[in-house]
């Protein structure tokens, strides 16, 4: 298992804000060599606790070394994590450990997290807030009804991150508009950032900055990179211009 890095870039500023963390399993067998395929499998194995483990430990460990290069982090957990009793122990020990505040760090979860009801889970979410660690819901899509309004009021987010399935188009396509429309209307009620995730096209970056997107992520910014590369990609954006 590998961890690459993808930028997430203000959309006005374009400057790189945060990074997702994606953990990566190159020698996996097909339908486990990728998020969609790992992570249920993990989940259904009882996997899902160690995996997030070794990435609380690795992802910290690199983010500490960049030092004063280092943006803001964001890591993919599943809703399983939000039932360990010792998760937000786990995860602001291994923080503290490697010199990361916990108001630099996020986590994503998807929208099974509307389907979670007990008080184990909503307490960790809960605490993690108020150390000050945020919450995205990533991977928002077409499912977005008038309802998610009422559910998002009582999770403490502060990000929806749409996917691509509903703005790869917003540009052109009519009915991805209006979908986007109704949703950033939600946001702008709970007073929630706004983020586009898998942006494809240079194109698509300033019809969602005029729709209220803030944060973007995608091909059209930059690819997934190791550690290694992703250092030197910050180094290059964050050096001054040339006179």
């Amino acid at each position: 298992m590998i961890l690459n890095y993808q930028p997430i870039v203000d959309i006005r500023s374009r400057k790189v804000v945060k990074a997702e963390a994606l953990c990566r399993f190159p020698d996996s067998p097909p339908g486990l060599d990728s998020p969609d395929g790992f992570i249920p499998y993990a989940e259904q194995n009882g996997l899902i606790k160690g995996l997030t483990s070794w990435l609380f430990a690795n992802a910290f460990e690199f983010w500490g070394s960049l030092g004063s290069y280092a943006p803001e982090l964001s890591l993919n957990l599943s809703v399983q994590n939000l039932q360990e009793v010792d998760l937000v122990e786990r995860m602001l020990e291994t923080a503290a450990k490697n010199g990361l505040k916990p108001t630099s760090l996020w986590i994503e979860l998807d929208e099974r997290i509307f389907d979670v009801h007990d008080p184990v889970s909503h307490g960790a979410m809960a605490a993690l807030s108020k150390a000050g660690v945020r919450i995205c819901l990533d991977g928002l899509g077409p499912g977005v009804t008038p309802a998610t309004h009422l559910q998002l009021a009582d999770i403490p987010v502060r990000e929806l991150k749409l996917d691509r399935l509903i703005t790869s188009e917003y540009d052109t396509d009519a009915g991805q508009r209006a979908q986007v429309v109704g949703i950033s209307e939600i946001a702008r009620h709970l007073s929630l950032d706004l983020a586009a995730k898998g942006v494809e096209r240079v194109a698509l970056i300033e019809p969602l900055s005029r729709a209220g997107f803030v944060r973007v992520q995608g091909i059209a910014i930059a690819a997934p990179m190791t550690g290694e590369q992703f250092v030197e990609y910050l180094r290059k954006s964050q050096a001054p211009a040339a006179v």
